[in-house]
């Protein structure tokens, strides 16, 4: 066989090889999972209501804020019924979870919609700092109290911008914030808390900066026990 016979054939068996790539049929997973969330048209909030304004706390770090009552009852069950409609639920340890938005993490982050409902209370949560962008990831936690139900403590970390918001409906919690220890620290001595926030149904609480990066937050087995160092 020639050079000439060698490099005809080559090119004919690439043009075959090609041919049978374009003809393959895409997978089904992949057209799954483009399917949108059965909550992604579903309306919660009355985005016309007023919201009361984040207080920072006495006693709390400056960049901790509250409001009470800031979604109505009728807004909290219509959250609530929007979220537990969604088909993307986890289990992980001490509670259920759904991420919304998209996969977070330090590699890279690839935003995907949110559902309408999670959609408008993070921009209705943003409206109190409008120098920052609206948020454009939720974690829904789902807890069973009368189970051990818990968050260990733990910084969100650097996949984030340096602020979170806590909208918590169905049930009263206790959040826990405490100093982030060195690694030196770990094991041989107990975190220092630095304040406990009793989180009211309909509530939202905002923390960043110092806050975010300085402690970790966590919610105990115990999440309605208020300890001496409640901020409010």
């Amino acid at each position: 066989m020639s050079a000439l016979d060698f490099a005809a054939m080559l090119r004919a068996e690439k043009r075959k090889a090609r041919s049978g790539a374009v003809a393959k049929p895409a997978p089904q997973q992949k057209s799954q999972q483009s399917r949108p969330p059965p909550d992604a048209d579903t309306a919660a909030l009355d985005t016309s209501r007023p919201r009361p304004a984040l207080q920072v706390l006495p006693g709390a770090p400056p960049t901790i804020a509250y409001a009470a009552d800031w979604i109505s009852e009728a807004e909290e069950a219509a959250i609530v019924a929007a979220a537990k409609r969604g088909d993307d639920w986890v289990t992980v340890r001490g509670r259920r979870l759904r991420r919304l938005g998209g996969q977070a993490g330090e590699a890279g982050f690839a935003p995907e919609p949110l559902p309408r409902w999670a959609r408008d209370a993070c921009a209705a949560a943003a409206a109190s700092d409008p120098s920052r962008p609206a948020p454009n990831h939720v974690l829904v936690n789902a807890y069973d109290f009368a189970k051990e139900s818990y968050v260990l403590p733990h910084t969100d970390g650097p996949a984030y911008d340096d602020r979170t918001f806590t909208l918590s409906c169905g049930a009263d919690a206790v959040v826990v914030f405490k100093e982030r220890l060195k690694t030196s620290d770990i094991g041989v001595r107990a975190a220092a808390t630095r304040c406990e926030v009793l989180l009211r149904r309909r509530s939202l609480l905002a923390f960043s900066r110092e806050a975010y990066t300085e402690c970790t937050h966590e919610i105990g087995a115990s999440p309605d026990t208020i300890g001496p160092s409640c901020a409010n």
